[in-house]
């Protein structure tokens, strides 16, 4: 199939992306200030100018440079605003696409729990708020820094080092206090929220049956103790956010009062320059404390994001084998198969050159699935990926679409698609010939498409992460023969993807192409280990 951009090349442009946008940001709050302050300066001047007698004063240049800045800032707040947006939005899709690879890695039991209500809302809730961070937090961090060393060196200039010390002094006093703003409370309220409304569906959709076993009246008690709750968190975080503004604020009139104690201005308007950029900065710096709940958010949900539902070498449903991969392919060893009632047990292990493919075969229950969770787990452990590509991608029987067009769900595996791009791969999926395409609605977990549909859509979501290992659990289930025989063509045709598929048997046509490798699980007398 035809590959978009690298995800290296990808990584690099969201970086650069997300550097031009602070960039922008600082360059938009540092006009802010010099417009305050000159404007300040210019109509002091200008008062001073009118009330003597017999003075002159040169309006040009000031009121030129009132303009500049004016322009300068609304045109940064705009460019900011796109830039910063994009590349947060870049973020947020990397963080979901992350959470569908932790997703086809985990075992069926924490799939479930990853799909139900609450810790789905969670997860999603989690990744916008890893992505976003670029915006409520380091944002607001640069612009701040940026703006009090501006700020510092031109009341050092206009006046002297003491008031510049005061104006820095009482910043650092402000960021102190903002990063002392505990974030746990908003999160126990997030957490009190979420799982109030998950509870909410739930008791609606079984209402009837809760009815009759006579429970409404236990539920009811319940759920009102579950508002309480929420209230009581909801008023923790107000009073936290009001007792840290109250702080802010006053630390901000303390440093201005003792700015004017300690400043010598040589005039009036530079005096008025001077209190203005310092009112500017100290507003810019009381932003911190939504820049801290909002770090200390992002933080949280970022170790969510990375350490929920992996499995572990240690996890007793997988049995444990030892992996390798390397340029050349990929290999296992000392898989321990249990006995079953017509094979014993033996420990298997294969290696598969890079583009090849490997068939492991067998009944319904014989071990496919649980073998190939297993290898995706200890290659992904064992190896980190290379060129930007992941290391392994791996498709379950049962994965999942969320609800909305099939372009979105393909998207959290390379936001850097357009729709012509996912049209192209449909086509090559023969799923163009059932009218797909990439505004086409899934319905709440692909509801709306059949069977065979949802393996190809699957499968075509894994192949746009382009992975150096490509694991798929009967990919051709669903599917007619015709069909089956050109999904297995395009698996066949990845020189530099290993691919290793779980089928029941391997099909005459693909016995004859190159390097395919069959590992059957089922012990009889034509398939003997």
């Amino acid at each position: 199939m035809s590959r978009s951009r690298s995800p290296n090349v990808r990584g690099r442009r969201a970086r650069s992306l997300a550097a031009g946008g602070l960039v922008l940001a600082v360059a938009a709050e540092l006009s802010s200030a010099g417009l305050l302050g000159l404007s300040g300066w210019f109509v002091s001047a200008c008062s001073v100018a009118g009330a003597a007698t017999f003075s002159s004063f040169s309006y040009i240049a000031p009121s030129s440079g009132v303009r500049a800045f004016a322009m300068a800032r609304v045109a940064g707040n705009y460019s900011k605003r796109l830039v910063l947006h994009a590349a947060a939005l870049r973020r947020v899709a990397t963080a979901r696409s992350g959470l569908f690879g932790r997703a086809a890695a985990a075992e069926r039991a924490q799939e479930d729990r990853l799909w139900s209500g609450e810790l789905l809302d969670r997860s999603m809730a989690d990744a916008d708020s890893a992505g976003m961070a670029l915006i409520e937090c380091t944002t607001p961090v640069a612009v701040t820094a940026a703006l009090t060393v501006g700020a510092v060196l031109a009341v050092a200039v206009s006046m002297s080092v003491v008031p510049a010390a005061v104006l820095a002094a009482g910043v650092v006093t402000i960021a102190v206090i903002a990063h002392r703003t505990p974030g746990a409370a908003r999160e126990a309220e997030q957490y009190t929220r979420k799982a109030l409304r998950a509870e909410l569906v739930t008791a609606v959709d079984a209402w009837t049956e809760l009815a009759s076993l006579g429970a409404a009246q236990q539920l009811a008690v319940r759920t009102r103790a579950r508002f309480t709750r929420l209230d009581s968190a909801r008023e923790v975080v107000v009073r936290r956010r009001h007792g840290t503004t109250l702080a802010t604020g006053l630390t901000g009139t303390a440093t201005l009062t003792a700015m004017a104690a300690t400043c010598r201005a040589p005039d009036a308007p530079t005096f008025v320059f001077v209190v203005l950029l310092s009112l500017g900065v100290l507003a810019q710096a009381e932003q911190l404390a939504h820049a801290a709940d909002a770090r200390a958010t992002a933080k949280a949900a970022h170790r969510r994001l990375t350490t929920s539902a992996p499995i572990t070498a240690g996890d007793p449903t997988v049995p444990a084998m030892r992996s390798w991969s390397t340029e050349q392919g990929i290999g296992f060893a000392g898989y321990p198969l249990p006995p079953m009632a017509l094979r014993p047990g033996r420990v298997l292990g294969a290696t598969v050159p890079r583009g090849a493919m490997l068939v492991v075969t067998g009944r319904s229950g014989s071990g496919k699935s649980t073998l190939l969770r297993a290898l995706a787990s200890s290659l992904r452990q064992v190896t980190e990926g290379r060129e930007g590509r992941p290391v392994v991608v791996a498709v379950a029987a049962d994965d999942h679409l969320f609800t909305g067009t099939l372009g979105s769900n393909w998207r959290l595996a390379d936001a850097a698609l357009t729709d012509d791009e996912i049209d192209e791969r449909l086509a090559e999926l023969r799923l163009s010939d059932s009218g797909l395409t990439a505004r086409t609605p899934v319905g709440p977990g692909g509801r709306q498409l059949s069977g065979g549909e949802l393996r190809r859509v699957y499968l075509g979501r894994a192949l746009a992460r382009h992975p150096h290992v490509l694991i798929v659990d009967e990919p051709t289930t669903g599917l007619d023969d015709r069909t089956a025989t050109h999904v297995l063509g395009i698996l066949t045709d990845l020189p530099d993807t290993t691919v290793v598929l779980a089928l029941h048997d391997v099909p005459a046509y693909l016995e004859p192409a190159g390097q395919v490798t069959r590992l059957p699980l089922d012990h009889t007398s034509e398939e003997a280990p």
